[in-house]
């Protein structure tokens, strides 16, 4: 039998991996291949440990094959291909362990019984696959399959199975949780312009440990100390005439490690001094899209070229051609950005001169350039100097969800959001937008001013330190002990269909004095049953309460106007009644 070739072909062909990679199929020809890991299995090929290739399974191996070459050279992303062979192996493996058809005129059956299957795991009890993965999992084969067997878009595989897409409710978040957001995200956003600025190409090449000043108040110290793997000499307190030869040789080769050097040298060879041109462009990328606002991905795939700058208002329309593409690219940044964009492209310059990447990065031995560019997917080494140095660490995802919701706040404007954003308006919403305890009371606050029918300009001081339109008329639900609101009687007014509070703190330190004013007078009634001045202070008592959980600015007012009343300092509304009762 003449075997196919089943080696994922690359758009760009000469970072194609090998036989025996994941992206290697060959192994799915043989029985037990898609139990067994990777390197097991085309050990246990080698050794003829598996037998004859099935010629049953060519078809839709090969099938599988093409349709991710298709998507591949199309334009979709090289990233996106482990999430598709991570997704393929476990429905591979249910057909191996079922003893299932591997032919392609039972796929379409196939994938209806493992559907179920995901469905039966996911509504287990203590099931460890939850219903959005397992939804996820089935409509991830069912575009690979759909497309393999020409089934149209709207019948989907994926819809006619018990599965469904379950969309997660996004929480509305307060005022104070999104001012710590916003905290610890420009920290971060300062701290990664300090390593930038501190791993210039000749911090690079020079003397070990690295040292980079950190901007006052920013962390737990002044300074980031980056030893590039080689970890601080700790020595016994002996003098060095005591040491032992081996210690000597290992102080002496370690300091010759320290020097500057005139290359990067892999590990094998000298320091880590990679690891410090990693970790300056993971930097560099999350700077660039909190700029730009750019997808994550379409970040990554960026491709290298000559930036051509265009003026637009407050900021440059960048245009640079993209390899992979073909094409140019065109992407917006802030005018006070380029200079951190063109000392960026020239570090690149000097470190990858043949790299097809804008953000590129080098393996974990620093011999050679990264095919996958894992760092910009993990950032591990990013994010331990981060948490080190007590810093909360803001995902890309956080990042430029932060980013897009700070502008929709400041803006107000869903379609010039979206617009900046690269989205559209369906998508902000469904998608980015969050709930904001803070943007709804500036919209509630702008809807009142808008259809208040007592204009801003007709308001008028009420008896009671508040707003009105002068014109009495009483709410529905008034208590029959209380009086009709007349404009002089105080206590009318907090029934009035045309009263209106005031959010400052002037009027809740006159509420607290109203509302002690009417403590005396309901002490001073011989009736034990609920009096007018009862439910007056009741009254009150709402509104003050309201003021105090809304905010800690208002509640700070309301602590402020307690002390002052206990002090018997009263609001100049109602001191002269209260010194008057209280004589």
């Amino acid at each position: 039998m003449t075997m196919p070739e089943l080696l994922i072909e690359y758009p760009d062909g000469e970072r194609q991996p090998g036989y025996g990679s994941r992206s290697d199929l060959t192994r799915y020809l043989y029985s037990a291949g898609a139990t067994l890991r990777s390197n097991v299995a085309y050990s246990k090929i080698a050794n003829e440990e598996l037998g004859e290739p099935l010629s049953s399974r060519i078809d839709l191996i090969v099938a599988i094959k093409e349709e991710l070459e298709t998507r591949l050279h199309s334009g979709q992303s090289i990233s996106s291909l482990p999430h598709y062979l991570a997704t393929l192996l476990p429905f591979l493996r249910f057909l191996e362990d079922g003893n299932y058809s591997f032919a392609l005129a039972n796929l379409e059956t196939n994938y209806l019984e493992y559907a179920e299957y995901l469905f039966a795991q996911s509504r287990k009890k203590g099931a460890t696959l939850n219903r959005r993965s397992a939804y996820t999992k089935a409509a991830t084969l069912s575009s690979i399959f759909g497309s393999i067997l020409e089934i149209p878009e709207t019948v989907r595989l994926v819809n006619r199975t018990r599965l469904r897409s379950i969309r997660g409710s996004i929480k509305a978040v307060s005022g104070s949780v999104e001012k710590q957001n916003l905290e610890a995200t420009f920290k971060q956003g300062s701290f990664l312009v300090d390593i930038v600025e501190g791993l210039s190409k000749e911090a690079v090449h020079g003397p070990l440990p690295l040292k980079i000043k950190i901007r006052e108040g920013l962390t737990q110290g002044s300074e980031v100390l980056l030893h590039a793997g080689l970890q601080k000499l700790e020595w016994n307190s002996a003098p060095k005439s005591e040491w032992t030869p081996n210690e000597k040789v290992l102080y002496r080769f370690a300091m010759q490690r320290r020097v500057a050097v005139s290359d990067i040298l892999p590990r094998k060879y000298g320091a880590r001094r990679w690891y410090l041109v990693n970790l300056r462009v993971q930097a560099e990328f999350l700077i660039f899209v909190a700029q730009t606002g750019m997808n994550l991905t379409q970040a990554k795939e960026l491709g290298r070229g000559a930036m051509k700058y265009k003026p637009l208002g407050d900021s440059w329309l960048v245009r640079c051609y993209k390899n992979r593409r073909g094409g140019e690219v065109s992407f917006q940044i802030y005018k006070s950005y380029k200079p951190f964009l063109e000392r960026y492209r020239a570090f690149v310059n000097h470190f990858f001169p043949d790299s097809p990447y804008f953000f590129p990065q080098f393996v974990t031995n620093g011999g050679e350039e990264s095919v996958t560019r894992g760092g910009l997917t993990y950032f591990r080494m990013l994010k331990e100097v981060v948490e080190e140095h007590g810093l909360s660490w803001i995902t890309p995802r956080e990042l430029r969800n932060t980013r897009v919701n700070w502008l929709l706040r400041r803006s107000g404007d869903p379609g010039l959001t979206a617009e900046m954003a690269q989205h559209t308006k369906e998508v902000l919403r469904e998608k980015y937008e969050r709930p904001s305890q803070q943007r709804a009371m500036a919209e509630v606050a702008q809807f009142w001013n808008k259809h208040d029918p007592i204009l801003q300009k007709d308001l008028k001081a009420s008896v009671i330190a508040s707003r009105c339109s002068g014109k009495p008329e009483s709410v529905a639900d008034k208590p029959e002990a209380i009086v009709e609101p007349n404009c002089v009687n105080p206590s009318g007014c907090l029934w009035c269909k045309h009263h209106r509070d005031v959010d400052s703190e002037d009027y809740v330190w006159s509420l607290l004095s109203f509302r002690y004013l009417k403590t005396i007078e309901a002490s001073m009634t011989i009736n034990r049953n609920e009096t007018p001045s009862d439910i007056v202070v009741n009254r009150l008592s709402e509104k003050i309460l309201w003021f105090e959980g809304s905010s800690s600015k208002r509640s700070s007012w309301v602590t402020e106007a307690k002390e002052r009343v206990e002090e018997g300092d009263y609001h100049p509304n109602w001191a002269p009644i209260i010194e008057f009762l209280e004589q």
